[in-house]
């Protein structure tokens, strides 16, 4: 789905509005789409839709406030410092490992290190302006309990996300506008909805069942996936007692399983004779972001809080599988979450989107340096479907690999809500969790890769298909021989 139109007269008479109703500084900062909300607020519900008082039935506006960027620190290549497999060898003697089979790593003592400083700097540079955002919005909140005890509205009136340096907010226009002056405050936007990247595995093409003769034990053991996704069915028998509810970024409950999260997941991990998952012993932890209806999933800054959660909670892989819109420049507020999650050792993989086969139709934050992305192909692997979305977006020409993702001629076959296996559709969605068990089985046959390292393997493998542009295919086919 594109964007809609943006009428520029509109946006500059809008912009023209909040300036003179409440500063040059917020009119400076605040996004198109930003002063179109507040300037149509305005004409449907009087001067007192700037804030909260609203009609019923309407939900309450957010608005993402975003600071300064600034680096975070990088997960060195570990596999490459002198000495390390013996100090990694003493510590994973100390204690045994747990159930799952995942021993006791120095590389997580490491990433958690950088993710508790990165974590800490980033509450630090928006500590002042946030405390100002809790002041002058308590109050205009507090007195409107039909507002407050909106479903739409989480526990937390203002929320923060460390990982891209940004507050999602309910307070209304006059409280941000005082926010909007502060040097460390960069842009007032809305929050995008995220949509799903599949329109409702084949093992061979990639080379699986030859890499599994070779290598027998590498099944994903000791390994954590995030599925950051709908909600991932628990009771399915083939990912029984192996998925972890972690967090809710929806306004839908847990206990209404998804299609869309259970096929990835089971793409991911299912255990079962005749359709077994790539990685069938790895951890699922679910994330959800998605709901069985689209009015109700996370935004963009769900998102990325979903992406920062995933890399405190210690995953090794977080899967992906929509989008916030169209792909941009690299520097949307969760691109830079991808970007910095990437940087403190989350392989992220994302799927490129269901928009193709034109040009630049990549969906963010495909745009992202920090990001593994995935076109679909057919299900043998011999073509990129059409409905896979192409670059460039960002510094990419295109997605870094492909993998079956299903077509007209042959669909995914997975898990089901219900139990069972069968048709999940087609999409960029399931060609991205084949990529993401396979960093899986590499990080369980070598824990101390980096996502670097991860990605250059996964490029440096895959099987270039005749006749298809690098805008395409990037690096080719996602392969394992």
């Amino acid at each position: 789905m594109s964007a809609p139109r943006i009428d520029p007269e509109e946006v500059r008479a809008a912009r023209a509005d909040l300036r003179d109703a409440l500063g040059s500084r917020i009119a400076e900062k605040a996004s198109d789409e930003y002063c179109l909300a507040v300037a149509r607020r305005v004409r449907t519900g009087g001067t007192e839709s700037l804030g909260l008082t609203r009609t019923p039935g309407t939900a309450a506006a957010a608005t993402v406030v975003e600071f300064q960027e600034a680096p975070v620190p990088v997960l060195p290549r570990l596999t490459e410092l002198p000495g390390w497999s013996g100090q990694r060898a003493a510590v994973e003697t100390l204690v045994p490992g747990d159930p799952t089979g995942a021993p006791v790593r120095l590389r997580t003592a490491v990433r958690q290190k950088l993710v508790e400083d990165a974590r800490t700097a980033g509450y630090r540079s928006m500590g002042e302006v946030y405390q100002e955002i809790e002041r002058l919005s308590g109050g205009m909140l507090r007195p409107q309990p039909e507002v407050l005890g909106d479903p739409q509205i989480p526990t937390a009136v203002n929320q923060v996300c460390w990982l891209n340096r940004t507050v999602r907010t309910f307070a209304p226009p006059e409280a941000l506008a005082e926010v909007a002056a502060a040097d460390a405050v960069t842009a007032l936007d809305l929050p995008r909805r995220l949509r799903a990247d599949a329109d409702v595995p084949n093992h061979r093409c990639i080379g699986l069942p030859a890499y599994q003769q070779q290598h027998p034990g590498l099944t994903g053991r000791g390994v954590t996936v995030a599925v950051i996704d709908g909600e991932v069915a628990l009771a399915h028998p083939a990912l029984a007692r192996r998925v972890v509810q972690r967090r809710n970024y929806t306004t839908e409950a847990w206990g209404n399983p998804s299609p869309h999260g259970t096929a990835v997941a089971g793409i991911v991990g299912a255990a079962d004779p005749a359709d077994a998952g790539i990685a069938p012993e790895v951890l699922v932890t679910s994330y959800k972001v998605l709901a069985t209806a689209p009015a109700g999933n996370a935004d963009d800054f769900g998102g990325a809080v979903a992406i920062q959660q995933a890399l405190e909670d210690g995953a090794d892989v977080a899967n992906c599988s929509w989008g916030a819109g169209p792909a941009g420049n690299g520097t949307s507020r969760e691109a830079r979450a991808a970007d910095n999650a990437w940087r403190l050792g989350l392989v992220v993989v994302k799927s490129a989107g269901n928009r193709g086969p034109g040009a630049g139709t990549m969906t963010t934050p495909a745009d992202a340096a920090g990001i593994l992305v995935v076109g679909a192909t057919a299900l043998d692997g011999e073509r990129v479907e059409d409905y896979s979305s192409r670059g460039p977006a960002g510094g990419k020409p295109g997605p870094d690999v492909v993998a079956p993702g299903g077509g007209d001629l042959a669909r995914i076959r997975c898990c089901l809500v219900g139990g069972g296996f069968g048709d999940a559709g087609v999409g960029t969605s399931y060609a991205a969790p084949h990529v993401a068990s396979i960093a899986a089985l590499f990080l369980q046959q070598d824990p101390d890769l980096v996502p670097d390292q991860i990605r250059d393997r996964l490029r440096a493998t895959a099987r270039p298909l005749p006749g298809m542009a690098p805008a395409a295919q990037g690096a080719g086919l996602v392969c394992l021989t």
